[in-house]
């Protein structure tokens, strides 16, 4: 309509324009009897609308297409209803369960070194490591056992006086005081020959401890000895250690939220079986362990708990070594009448869909857990999900309550 407005207006200021230019060459007085030639610029504008109007009924109509419906694929799960308990997935260290710092509580110079006393070798209970120059130590005790052996004599010498003296008193051939002497020489010598024994057993021990040896089977690490190197005894620096691979640990977190659920459900933490797996290379070594103990204090860099769980080795040397990193698995909180799907399943913070008859539903759930890429549900408010849905796991950009679907 306004371009019909437009045309129209254009025309009759036109014709209104010609005409006046045809007034303005003529005389006033014979204006009037040419009034009946305006008749041309109305036929003119007559024309026009007609023109107009022809135009605009047979102009090309657009015929509105109709857009066939949106079908989206999408990948679903089978709802399945019953009791879950979800996989902790967590990072761990391992850790030794006993190791053995070896620092020999004599002073000397080191004369041999075990044949596996070097970092990684594998070394057997009570086998040599490193044997201290026992030459001072061999002469100390056999004076202190002369020294023994001699007050021993002394001792047997002044019991015999005593009980010389004793019939002596008898006889009434010595005062009470001569007796007296006599017995307290005894005890005194009795004590002078308990020390010479402690000496002899002091003298043994430091002979004995001239000799390193392992304290139980394991594998050596730091070692810090060599042939002739002087050893200031015990106290000094450590000359390695012995770590028990039969006995190793995995050290991990849980945070305050997990933690804090299995207290509330009041589960039993320790002795609980997880699963722990090593990768070495291409290769992942799987092992079990049983957690023995919580750690005592929250860890300030995480803000969790530790909890240390012992690895089954069967009593043999692991090739696990402490400080590995390791994946540790878990079992989690039971939850009862509950459902899982992958969390790519959930729409804004508590909305996931089913499709019913080839179309999107809409239902709402309450999380109670999370695992890995899961989550684990239950239905609320409304329709309820049932065992047997489908629940669509695809994201839909445009996806909503009614979308039609085809489920690949």
């Amino acid at each position: 309509m306004r371009v019909f407005l437009r045309m129209f207006f254009g025309a009759y200021c036109a014709a209104i324009i010609m005409r006046k230019n045809q007034f303005m060459d003529v005389p006033e007085s014979t204006i009037k009897p040419r009034l009946r030639p305006l008749l041309l610029p109305l036929t003119i504008i007559g024309v026009t609308i007609l023109v107009i109007f022809i135009l605009m009924a047979t102009r090309p109509r657009l015929e509105p297409v109709e857009v066939p419906e949106r079908i989206w694929n999408v990948n679903v799960v089978k709802a399945q209803q019953g009791t879950i308990q979800p996989m902790l997935k967590l990072f761990g260290e391992v850790v030794a369960g006993r190791r053995s710092e070896l620092q020999p509580a004599v002073s000397g110079v080191m004369v041999a070194i075990g044949e596996n006393f070097h970092d990684g070798g594998v070394v057997r209970k009570d086998e040599l490591l490193v044997q201290i120059d026992p030459f001072d130590y061999e002469t100390d005790l056999a004076e202190q056992r002369s020294l023994l052996k001699e007050s021993k004599v002394t001792l047997e010498m002044l019991r015999r006086d005593y009980d010389r003296a004793q019939e002596l008193f008898t006889a009434k051939s010595v005062s009470e005081q001569f007796l007296d002497s006599a017995e307290l020489d005894v005890l005194q010598q009795d004590a002078i020959v308990e020390q010479r024994e402690i000496g002899v057993r002091r003298a043994q021990r430091d002979l004995s401890d001239t000799r390193l040896v392992a304290p139980f089977d394991g594998v050596v690490n730091s070692v810090n000895a060599a042939l002739g190197k002087q050893f200031s005894g015990f106290g000094a620096d450590m000359v390695g250690e012995v770590i028990d691979t039969s006995h190793v640990e995995v050290r991990f977190s849980l945070s305050n939220e997990q933690f804090g659920r299995l207290l509330k459900n009041s589960e039993m933490i320790i002795g609980r079986q997880v699963k722990v797996s090593w990768e070495v290379g291409v290769q992942a070594l799987e092992y079990t362990a049983v957690i023995a103990r919580v750690g005592a204090e929250i860890t300030s860099t995480t803000g969790g708990v530790d909890l240390f769980a012992v690895i089954d080795t069967s009593g043999e040397q692991s090739r696990l070594r402490p400080g590995a990193f390791v994946a540790v698995q878990m079992p989690g909180q039971l939850h009862h009448n509950a459902m899982q799907v992958p969390d790519t399943a959930l729409y804004g913070e508590n909305i996931i869909f089913v499709v019913k008859d080839e179309r999107l539903a809409q239902r709402h759930i309450e999380i109670i857990d999370y695992t890995g890429s899961d989550i684990v549900f239950r239905s609320v408010d409304g329709a309820a999900i049932v065992a047997g849905d489908l629940i669509v796991t695809t994201r839909i950009r445009e996806g909503g309550p009614g979308a039609r679907v085809a489920v690949r």
